[in-house]
């Protein structure tokens, strides 16, 4: 029993100092490490020294190819330019050949195709006249025009277009000149109407402005029966007196001055204070009735003034007489 006691004590300081000795270690890592120091070396750089030298170049050129000189690039830009405009008159007299060419065709398409309407407005001779001149321009065409030069093509244009437009635009006269007049005559009926309209819905307009506006429609009316009648008169192979473009022109004025009334204003409507006679009168007798009461009241007034005065007198001598 005494070994065990023995045994026993001596595994309890065993541990204990176990236990010591694992506090101290715990101690000793808690403890804050120390930071290394590190230690820097200053160097000092050497300085670069530049060294500075004037060098001499000189420069040629081995072989055939060089490169451009002052004149020689004004020279080559000359060149380029010549070259650029000779392309575009090559590519313009080629455009103007085409153009006289498709004309010579047109006018033989179009004495044949159109025979009828440009009969209507040429004469045998004209016509003789075009179909020769387009005959003969295709026969140069092909002689003494296959060299020819652009101003000369040009001049061969104006030659060939100058009398067939004439006769083309008195075509299409033919049919335009009616048209205008007709939508002419339809915008005439439209602003009489207009006019009358006005009576009713806009009759503050004054009626002069209104019957202004009919007069000039008669105006325009009749112009347009003076230059109907002289392009009746005048031959259909000449140039022609009435033109359709000029026809809408005619009632310019008469439609500036239709817009113009139409944008006048509507008056305000004026209120006047209308008083019947009867109402006159009860006014006028109410007034009598009132001045009557108040010459009453004030007499009233005066009566009872003095009866009281008489009172206090009254009353006086009574304080005497006591």
């Amino acid at each position: 029993e005494e070994k065990k006691e023995g045994e026993e004590e001596e595994k309890k300081e065993g541990e204990e100092e176990e236990k010591k000795e694992g506090e101290e270690e715990k101690k000793e890592e808690e403890k804050p490490k120390k930071k290394k120091v590190k230690k820097t070396k200053t160097v000092e750089k050497e300085k670069k020294k530049v060294h500075k030298k004037i060098l001499t170049v000189k420069t040629y050129h081995v072989g055939r190819v060089k490169p451009y000189s002052a004149v020689t690039m004004e020279e080559s830009k000359a060149k380029l330019a010549e070259l650029a405009r000779k392309d575009r008159e090559r590519i313009m007299l080629e455009e103007a050949r085409n153009k006289v060419e498709s004309y010579i065709y047109q006018i033989k398409n179009k004495l044949i195709d159109d025979e009828e309407n440009v009969g209507k407005v040429t004469t045998e001779e004209q016509r003789s006249a075009l179909s020769t001149m387009a005959e003969e321009a295709e026969d140069w065409m092909y002689d003494d025009g296959y060299n020819a030069g652009l101003a000369t093509m040009e001049d061969k244009y104006v030659e060939l277009s100058t009398p067939a437009e004439k006769v083309w635009f008195r075509v299409t006269e033919l049919t335009a000149r009616p048209e205008a007049i007709k939508s002419l005559e339809k915008k005439m009926k439209k602003i009489e109407d207009l006019m009358a309209k006005w009576e009713t819905t806009m009759d503050w307009i004054p009626a002069e402005d209104r019957e202004g506006v009919l007069t000039k429609l008669e105006g325009v009316k009749a112009t347009l029966a003076e230059k109907v009648k002289a392009q009746e008169e005048t031959d259909p192979s000449e140039d022609p007196v009435l033109l359709s473009a000029e026809i809408p022109k005619l009632l310019d004025e008469v439609k500036t001055l239709v817009t113009k009334l139409s944008k006048t204003p509507k008056p305000k409507p004026v209120v006047k204070e209308e008083k019947n006679d009867t109402k006159a009168e009860e006014d006028a007798k109410e007034g009598e009735e009132k001045a009557d009461d108040t010459a009453a009241t004030e007499e009233e007034k005066k009566e009872g003034g003095d009866d009281e005065s008489s009172k206090e007198e009254e009353a006086g001598e009574g304080d005497d007489e006591l």
